[in-house]
C-alpha cells in the first residue's frame, strides 16, 4: 500500500521548497537509477539489473517493493531501498527488511534522517544492514542497530575432510525435484539461482543440506564464494570438503563466511571488523543467511 509523508518546507536558494517522502513506484525506476548511479560508484547497468529483480520478486503484504524516495518540488533528491522478505525461523515466518543504498543529494542531507525514519516505520519487521559504510555505522547504531556479524572467515575447504561419514553427492538446481525439500526452501533456492548465485544440495545418508553461494572477487582479483545460505553453519562443517571441491571445480578456491570468530572445522583466517552486519528488531538474523538481501539481488549474474 503506497503511503507518503510530508515534511515541513525548508529554505533553499532563497525560496520555499516542498519536500515529500513516499514509496518508490514502478514509474520512478529510471529516476531512482539515475540518482543511485550519481551517488554510488557502481555503474548504471548494476542498478538496472537490481531493479529488474526487485520489480518481479515476491514481496510480503504491506511492504514496499523498492523502498522510499525524498522529493523536492517533485524532483527526486534522496532514496533508500527496502528489500523485504518472509523467512522461516523456528517454524514461524518472520518479516525481515534489508535497508540499502541510502543516498541524499548534498543540498538536502539535513532531511536524510527523516527518510531513514520512514524506512523504519514497520514495527513488525527486523531490519538489516549488511553493507554499512564506515561513516554510516555510528548513525545506524544511534538508531538501535546491533552487530550480529563482526567479521569474516576466509577459508580453503577443498583439502578438508568431511565430518559426515559415507558418500556425499552434490545435486544442482536441475535435480532439486528429486530431493526432499519443503516448498519454502525450494522457493529460496530457485530465487537465488535466478539471481545468478551458486545453489546446490549435498545429500548424504538421506539428509539433504542446501547451500547458496555468491561468486565474488576479493580485491578485484581473488575469486571466492561468499556463503549466502545454509540451514546451520554446522552443515557447512559437516560437508566442508565436498563443498570446497565443488566450488573449486567452478573456479572458486576460497570460501567467505560471515562470522564473529574463527569457525571450528572451517580452516581459514578470521578477519575482525571486515564488513560487519547489523540488525534492529526482536529476531537476530542467522549467520550465513544473506538470501533475499542486496547481497544476492542487486548484483551482476
Amino acid at each position: 500500500m503506497a503511503t507518503s509523508t510530508s515534511i515541513a518546507g525548508a529554505s533553499f536558494a532563497a525560496r520555499i521548497v516542498k519536500l515529500k517522502i513516499r514509496e518508490i513506484a514502478d514509474s520512478d525506476a529510471d529516476s531512482v537509477i539515475d540518482l543511485l548511479t550519481r551517488g554510488f560508484s557502481a555503474d548504471r547497468k548494476y542498478w538496472e539489473v537490481g531493479f529488474s529483480r526487485l520489480r518481479t520478486r515476491m514481496v510480503p503484504p504491506d511492504s514496499p517493493r523498492y523502498g522510499f524516495i525524498l522529493e523536492a518540488d517533485e524532483r527526486l533528491v534522496g532514496v533508500i531501498l527496502a528489500i523485504s522478505s518472509l523467512q522461516c525461523v523456528k517454524d514461524r515466518y518472520e518479516l525481515f527488511t534489508n535497508l540499502s543504498s541510502w543516498y541524499v543529494e548534498p543540498a538536502f542531507r539535513s532531511h536524510a534522517i527523516q527518510l531513514f525514519k520512514r524506512a523504519l516505520a514497520n514495527k513488525r519487521a527486523t531490519y538489516l544492514n549488511v553493507s554499512a559504510a564506515t561513516h554510516i555505522r555510528p548513525i545506524i547504531e544511534a538508531f538501535g542497530f546491533k552487530r550480529y556479524s563482526e567479521g569474516q572467515v576466509l577459508g580453503l575447504l577443498a583439502l578438508k575432510r568431511n565430518r559426515r561419514p559415507g558418500e556425499i553427492k552434490v545435486y544442482g538446481p536441475e535435480k532439486f525435484n528429486e530431493l526432499d525439500l519443503d516448498i519454502y526452501e525450494r522457493q529460496i533456492l530457485d530465487a537465488q539461482a535466478a539471481y545468478g548465485c551458486i545453489t546446490f544440495c549435498c545429500v548424504t545418508n538421506g539428509a539433504v543440506l542446501p547451500f547458496v553461494f555468491i561468486p565474488r572477487l576479493i580485491k578485484k582479483y581473488i575469486p571466492c564464494a561468499h556463503l549466502a545460505y545454509c540451514r546451520n553453519i554446522s552443515d557447512l562443517r559437516d560437508v566442508a570438503g565436498t563443498v570446497g571441491r565443488h566450488l573449486l571445480r567452478l573456479g572458486l578456491p576460497f570460501v567467505l563466511v560471515d562470522a564473529n570468530e574463527t569457525i571450528a572445522g572451517i580452516p581459514g583466517v578470521y578477519f575482525a571488523g571486515v564488513t560487519p552486519k547489523y540488525y534492529k528488531g526482536a529476531m537476530p538474523p542467522a549467520l550465513g543467511n544473506l538470501c533475499e538481501t542486496e547481497a544476492t539481488i542487486i548484483r551482476f549474474s
